[in-house]
């Protein structure tokens, strides 16, 4: 059992969800960890499921990092939230302001830090029975971060949202404070996960941990926004990787960029394809001959002439808008006269 569940002194808790927690807890960043931490102080757990669900909350909270008690607070909104300029700073009643955000923001002080609780309260994710359902993806890369004080490293967590929200400190301020670095590129890389099966090794990809980062935060960023509303979003995304034969990050991030460039079609959706091309080509057919007609088969033939192929999962077709067809492009290679 990881040993921050050993201090909880759980009064129950089951074999799967031991199993659960320790695999979360294992590559937990500093900011999830302290912002848990808060969270067993606000809603105290009794058992293995109070821990799970607390753990799913996480990222419907919020840290106001290193700020002491009240003051402090007051000091962090008034700069940080409400953007005062240091000239300003000495007429505000920063206690007072404190009062107001934790009226609005209600939440607990804990190692120096204020824990914002979600505007809903916390939510019950877990009811004992949807383990398998509770899923980590709200992330790009994961990087575990060693420096000469630290040697035995901390985690990471991409993306990060600090330039994004008014310098606001996020996962790498806070990591590099637990490492007592003042730069990434102090620190070097012990462990790196990506959320991309097929990213490859991300450490020898890059020559420097702040590109590594800097990649990582821009895939968060695309799969937060997932294409704006795409629909089939993630689909799409991984049909294309898969189809460009993507095997880094860098890689990944080029065809990100360019996903408008690429068309899915589901198997389940072989039909409609099929009818909106008869219906381009102002073909219209009797009800006695669509009855009888293999709309799939049609809508095949037509997306593997165009240079689509079959997902590895076999359950879409995925090929690049304007391609020249594959087996047209072999044709013309073999007809080169050498």
């Amino acid at each position: 059992m990881d040993d921050y569940l050993k201090t909880l002194h759980l009064t129950e808790i089951t074999p799967a969800e031991k199993h659960w927690l320790d695999e979360r807890l294992s590559d937990m960043s500093v900011k999830e960890r302290l912002i848990l931490n808060g969270l067993t102080v606000y809603a105290p757990p009794k058992s293995g499921m109070d821990v799970v669900n607390l753990v799913q909350n996480i990222h419907d909270c919020d840290i106001c990092f290193d700020i002491g008690k009240e003051d402090g607070l007051g000091v962090f909104v008034a700069r940080e939230v409400e953007c005062i300029s240091q000239e300003y700073m000495g007429f505000i009643d920063t206690e007072k302001l404190a009062g107001k955000y934790m009226v609005q923001h209600p939440g607990v002080f804990v190692d120096g830090n204020y824990i914002e609780i979600s505007e809903d309260g916390l939510w019950p994710y877990y009811d004992g029975t949807n383990l398998d359902q509770l899923t980590d993806d709200s992330w790009s890369v994961k990087l575990k971060l060693a420096s000469s004080d630290h040697p035995e490293g901390v985690w990471l967590r991409l993306p990060d949202y600090q330039d994004a929200n008014d310098g606001k400190p996020d996962e790498i301020k806070i990591a590099l404070t637990a490492l007592e670095a003042l730069r990434v590129d102090e620190c070097h890389v012990l462990e790196a996960k990506c959320i991309l099966p097929h990213a490859g090794d991300l450490v020898s990809q890059y020559d420097s941990i702040a590109d590594l980062i800097y990649d990582g935060n821009n895939l968060g960023y695309v799969l937060d926004e997932r294409g704006q509303g795409m629909r089939m979003f993630m689909e799409l995304f991984h049909g294309a990787m898969e189809y460009e034969g993507c095997t880094s990050l860098g890689e990944a991030l080029d065809v990100a960029e360019n996903l408008n460039r690429y068309e899915l079609v589901p198997l389940s959706g072989l039909k409609e394809y099929a009818m909106g091309d008869l219906k381009k080509r102002c073909v219209k057919l009797s009800d006695a001959v669509a009855a009888a007609f293999d709309f799939e088969q049609y809508a095949a033939d037509m997306i593997e002439k165009k240079g689509f192929v079959l997902s590895e999962d076999g359950q879409a077709y995925i090929g690049k808008i304007g391609a020249v067809p594959r087996h047209s492009m072999d044709t013309l290679h073999g007809m080169v006269l050498e």
